[in-house]
């Protein structure tokens, strides 16, 4: 499996209206405040969601690989 993470950055205009300004390649994951924090864990969860990851896999894993 292969994907790529991109970084789009918008502004909002007066109403709501959004403009691309660019896209990052490689976004940063580097945190500033608990806002940022909260929204860059949750696109996390969210990709590892799509992409079939989790705890439980990671486990079901490790307990295939074992035997």
């Amino acid at each position: 499996m292969c994907f790529e993470l991109l970084g789009f950055d918008i502004m909002l205009d007066s109403e709501c209206q959004p403009s691309l300004l660019e896209v990052n390649l490689s976004p940063s994951f580097m945190t500033d405040s608990p806002l940022d924090d909260e929204i860059k864990s949750k696109l996390m969860r969210d990709l590892f969601k799509l992409l079939g990851m989790s705890v439980q896999n990671k486990k079901e894993l490790q307990r295939k690989n074992a035997e």
